[in-house]
């Protein structure tokens, strides 16, 4: 599990990157409701077991070149 948290303009988001079988642990639930108690926007993707790094990889990247564009 990955999670990402920003703070833009007074508005807090999360984005969790995780697998089905994290997605349907409790734990996993509990720090959901936890962000979305604190009142965070809250994004989740899942993916595969076999392809989850590679995904994970990509995403990071992709995260990466775009934060390079921001000012």
């Amino acid at each position: 599990m990955r999670i990402n948290s920003c703070e833009i303009s007074n508005k807090k988001y999360v984005q969790i990157y995780l697998t089905e079988d994290e997605f349907n642990k409790q734990e996993t639930k509990n720090i959901l409701e936890e962000y979305k108690h604190k009142k965070y926007s809250v994004a989740t993707f899942i993916t595969g077991k076999e392809n989850y790094p590679e995904i994970l990889k990509k995403i990071v990247k992709k995260q990466v070149e775009i934060s390079h564009y921001v000012c």
